[in-house]
């Protein structure tokens, strides 16, 4: 019995085309989307990095000049070349050299699937919200809320009883003037938005340092709420006298070993009691 080779061959060369007719355009196809993936993956760190740089610099989330920068600071450490240094006061704009884009983010042709910085759009919103407040007195009006937060909240020490949160939302397009690529004429690049939204508590009442007369240190912090008028303060002392003579009456008579060294008012904002330090 004889067999054909020479048909045998040329069916191997049809099954050969058949399966490069289908897997190429499926390798181009997840090497794109790949290159997207990275774009997306891109965008969602630079939501985070917002979020997160509001919550330790909410006074500049909240102004528009200092936002900016922010903005801008995102821009060039997400979506510029990836080992790319990081300096102050640096952006990155269109006329920034090739060399400086990532150069995974580009189509078949070699073209930038981000065509332009600017078609990296950010948003920051600071909101506020009324939790805090709203529990202590029961949806009271905003006057008595105001009032109680003065005088004995959070106010006192330079803190916001509402203090709100950070929303920070992303927008990048990809290949803006391409045109549709619907029937995979060609597997260069497809006109998409990439899009992420972070929202974060921004006031979380973290002070800069210990001691200083910085205002988000601890000790100006407690100094703003231990101040009070003179003449309560006079009142206060004169009220505390029969309670401090008692203390050292108690310390004299070994009841109360060093009450007498009680002192209102007076805060070592760093001091750790001795029964909370371990032998």
């Amino acid at each position: 019995m004889r067999t054909d080779r020479r048909g045998q061959g040329g069916q191997a060369l049809v099954e050969a085309l058949v399966a490069a007719i289908v897997l190429v355009p499926l390798v181009l196809l997840v090497v794109l989307l790949g290159k997207f993936q990275s774009m997306q993956q891109a965008t969602i760190a630079a939501s985070r990095t917002l979020a997160f740089e509001c919550t330790v610099r909410p006074d500049d989330c909240s102004d528009a000049v200092a936002r900016d920068a922010l903005v801008q600071e995102a821009r060039r450490r997400h979506f510029g070349r990836i080992d790319r240094e990081i300096y102050t006061a640096d952006r990155l704009d269109d006329t920034a050299p090739s060399q400086e884009r990532n150069p995974l983010w580009t189509d078949r042709r070699g073209r930038p699937l981000l065509e332009r910085y600017a078609d990296v759009s950010v948003t920051v919103t600071p909101s506020r919200f009324d939790a805090g407040r709203s529990t202590a007195i029961g949806r009271a009006s905003g006057d008595a809320a105001a009032l109680l937060d003065r005088l004995a909240g959070p106010s006192r020490f330079g803190l916001s009883l509402d203090g709100g949160l950070a929303t920070s939302e992303v927008r990048a397009r990809v290949s803006p003037s391409q045109a549709g690529n619907e029937q995979l004429g060609r597997l260069d690049s497809l006109p998409l938005l990439m899009h992420a939204r972070t929202a974060l508590l921004t006031d979380a009442w973290n002070a800069s340092g210990p001691y200083g007369e910085a205002e988000h240190t601890v000790q100006s912090r407690v100094q703003a709420g231990s101040r009070v008028d003179p003449l309560h303060e006079a009142g206060f002392r004169a009220g505390y006298q029969l309670t401090l003579w008692a203390l050292q009456l108690m310390d004299a008579a070994g009841l109360e070993p060093l009450a007498s060294e009680f002192r209102p008012h007076e805060v070592d904002v760093d001091r750790v009691p001795a029964d909370r330090i371990g032998s």
